[in-house]
């Protein structure tokens, strides 16, 4: 099964080192892919990653929904912790909005900071995949160029 997996991946990268796609468009429909599927957004990321493709004609498609795919909910669950973290480190004694009723109260605070430290790190993941992806492009093609220049002197 792991094998299958590794082949799947190795084919899928050699298409990317062979398409006519830039580097920076690759990281591109990643990127946008990963700030779309980190949002929480369950269920609509899809909708809304389909809909970034169709709008935006310089990302990748491909790269765009491999990233939807790879961030699913068992890669996102340690992010969300975060987010709500990074939101308590901003907001830790920020004095609560008082609601007459106290379960309004600890939605307003929860939901604040969680959200302010989603987008925080929706923007970091997603800006910091770009580089890495394009790294990796610029890399596959160098080496798939040189491959292929070896194998016409044999």
């Amino acid at each position: 099964m792991l094998k299958k997996i590794k082949e799947k991946l190795k084919h899928h990268f050699h298409e990317v080192a062979r398409s006519r796609k830039s580097s920076h468009s690759v990281a591109l429909g990643f990127a946008v892919g990963t700030f779309i599927s980190i949002l929480p957004t369950p269920g609509l990321n899809i909708i809304l990653g389909l809909l970034a493709a169709l709008i935006y004609e310089k990302i990748n498609k491909y790269s765009l929904l491999i990233s939807i795919f790879f961030w699913n909910t068992l890669t996102l669950t340690p992010i969300y912790i975060l987010s709500f973290k990074i939101g308590d480190l901003l907001f830790g004694d920020l004095p609560a909005v008082e609601y007459g009723i106290p379960i309004l109260n600890k939605i307003y605070n929860f939901t604040l900071r969680y959200l302010i430290g989603n987008f925080i790190m929706a923007v970091t993941v997603s800006a910091s995949s770009y580089f890495i992806i394009k790294k990796i492009v610029d890399e596959l093609r160098v080496r798939h160029i040189i491959k292929e220049s070896t194998e016409g002197y044999k």
